[in-house]
């Protein structure tokens, strides 16, 4: 990374507009810059502005720019390194070529400058799927959940049914060794009283939870779907940040979808066991019936759990080693969910009580 490179330090203002002049006239030829303006960023390095256009009758009024992160890595997510050989292509490209073939809503690409570390995409506005439902009444929210749990069942079933190995998707799956980095990283950063001998204890008692979850039914899966990488745009709900797309679990999206963050403000018991049918009636029409829904149940539970557990670790992680404290206003609702999965997980009774003593801990700063 060069002194001219937009990504440096030296430059982090004036370089990055003037290199949106560029890819704007590359993608639009006769499109002008007119402003620029920073956008919330997630968990990741990625950087994200909108950018309003003038002057070309063919060009969007406004696009986001995704800035990649100065390490240019392919993956936002370590752990997910499991490729013989890098990839060839942005995984977020590689992805959302096949979502949008199999029927997913995704905002479109319009262009990528590979050698600057930026794609064009398709302005889908700022109003979250978590946020279009708060404090609106509760047909209303199990309605536009019901849209989302369209979208997923779309991605499982259609998304799986044609799999295709050149989707860096399905060359990756949330095996046995992805479930246990993401409970040790809960181990590592979300129990900061941790002994060895309760780290020993919890990983053997845990075992039968990563064991069942590995052997599962798995599907094509987005990985982080929830109600902030979903967005409501005129109307119609849109997927974003598909890009660490893979082979799970079919009962992990669901889980993550229902209970991420501090959706408990909005989907009651009540509400998820609701959507929680919607799912399984969606699955048969669709063509592929949940096997056993008892045991998808027992699924779900384990995967609300995991799921918790790796969110404590990868918060407080942001929180401690980025400097990202907003997370930390999170860790309430997580631990909650934790806390009520782990009373209804079956066969943890030898750790259930060392367990929820590490979950209760999580919260303390």
């Amino acid at each position: 990374m060069g002194p001219n490179d937009p990504h440096h330090p030296a430059n982090p203002a004036g370089a990055i507009e003037a290199t949106f002049v560029d890819v704007v006239s590359a993608a639009f030829s006769d499109a002008r810059l007119r402003t620029v303006s920073p956008l919330a960023g997630d968990a990741s390095s990625r950087r994200y502005y909108r950018l309003a256009l003038d002057g070309d009758t063919d060009a969007p009024g406004t696009v986001v720019a995704m800035v990649l992160g100065p390490d240019r890595l392919p993956l936002s997510s370590e752990e997910l390194s499991v490729f013989d050989s890098p990839p060839t292509e942005l995984p977020f490209i590689n992805v959302g070529r096949f979502l949008a073939r199999i029927g997913v809503r995704i905002p479109t690409l319009y262009h990528h400058d590979a050698a600057a570390g930026i794609l064009l995409l398709e302005d889908i506005g700022d109003q979250t799927l978590r946020w279009a439902t708060d404090g609106g009444p509760e047909e209303e929210t199990l309605a536009r959940y019901r849209e989302a749990i369209d979208q997923l069942v779309r991605m499982q079933v259609i998304g799986t049914r044609n799999a295709d190995t050149a989707c860096v998707a399905f060359q990756q799956r949330f095996d046995h060794r992805l479930l246990t980095w993401e409970f040790q990283h809960f181990l590592e950063h979300g129990a900061p009283s941790l002994t060895d001998v309760d780290a020993a204890r919890l990983r053997a008692g845990f075992e039968p939870v990563l064991a069942e979850l590995s052997t599962s039914p798995a599907v094509l899966a987005h990985r982080d779907f929830h109600g902030w990488n979903i967005h409501v745009h005129r109307n119609v709900l849109y997927v974003i940040d598909f890009q660490d797309a893979l082979v799970a679990p079919d009962a992990y999206d669901l889980a993550s979808l229902l209970t991420d963050r501090d959706t408990s403000d909005i989907i009651t018991p009540a509400c998820e066991d609701a959507l929680i049918a919607y799912f399984i009636e969606a699955r048969r029409r669709l063509g592929r019936p949940v096997d056993d829904p008892d045991r998808f149940r027992t699924h779900y539970v384990f995967c609300v759990l995991h799921r918790a557990l790796k969110v404590i670790g990868r918060f407080r992680y942001l929180a401690s080693v980025k400097g990202k404290m907003k997370y930390l206003d999170y860790l309430p609702h997580v631990t909650a969910q934790a806390r009520r999965a782990l009373q209804d997980a079956p066969g943890l009774d030898d750790v259930r009580p060392l367990l929820s003593q590490y979950i209760g801990e999580s919260c303390v700063r």
